[in-house]
């Protein structure tokens, strides 16, 4: 065990780990279905914590995000670091779930809880100073993030960057985490869903940026609809 300090940065602990177990499989399943079930943005879906979540009422908050401070020019020992702010536009909103992803979300918080047992003392604890800055060095109130490893350590949005690089490079897929957030809007407005529920449900600053999307997709079925039409006679 090894205790060292930078000036002004916190301690960081330098301990030997258990090894990382198969019996907790690591997977981005539950975070893309974030996007693709809830169309959150990338930095909301990484700023859930478990008290955010009623899986007996089926719902999730947004009431923050996360995202990332670069180190201060004026002030460069500082560090960088996350932190939790205000969703974009002030979008705090509460949302639906549906049966499948309540599922996945009760199979992660049993892993988590086989894995916190399994690391014992040596299981990273979260905490958030008033500010909202991420910290594991107990500085402020705990924080139950979602997003975590088996070991407890914060997983970082960056992790999506990965995903989406696989599927570009190997499926030949233009995509990204938005993605996700765009096609469950377009579900839900082709689905039949009024413009004013998926503004509420996503989050988004006006109206008028849903109608753009509803406008999209009416004139995309349309030349789809005319490209029929061609060919059937």
């Amino acid at each position: 065990l090894h205790l060292s300090r930078k000036a002004n940065h916190y301690p960081f602990l330098m301990i030997r780990r258990p090894p990382r177990s198969t019996l907790f499989p690591y997977t981005t399943l539950f975070r893309s279905m974030l996007g693709y079930k809830c169309g959150l943005r990338l930095g909301e879906a990484f700023g859930i914590c478990w008290e955010d979540i009623d899986l007996d009422k089926k719902t999730i908050e947004i009431k923050r995000q996360v995202q990332w401070k670069d180190k201060n020019k004026d002030n460069p020992e500082d560090g960088s670091y996350w932190y939790f702010s205000k969703p974009k536009y002030d979008s705090c909103r509460t949302i639906t779930i549906d049966s499948e992803l309540c599922e996945l979300l009760k199979r992660e918080r049993e892993r988590q809880r086989k894995a916190q047992d399994y690391y014992d003392e040596l299981y990273v604890h979260n905490f958030r100073t008033q500010s909202g800055r991420l910290n594991t060095v107990g500085d402020g109130e705990e924080v139950h993030l979602l997003c975590i490893r088996e070991s407890g350590d914060f997983t970082q949005p960056r992790i999506m960057q990965h995903t989406s690089h696989i599927i570009n490079s190997d499926l030949n897929i233009k995509f990204d985490f938005h993605s996700l957030r765009h096609t469950h809007c377009s579900m839900l407005l082709t689905a039949g869903a009024k413009p004013k529920y998926v503004q509420e449900r996503l989050g988004h600053k006006n109206i008028q940026v849903t109608l753009q999307i509803y406008q999209h997709l009416t004139e995309e079925m349309k030349s789809q609809g005319d490209s029929i039409l061609e060919e059937m006679f």
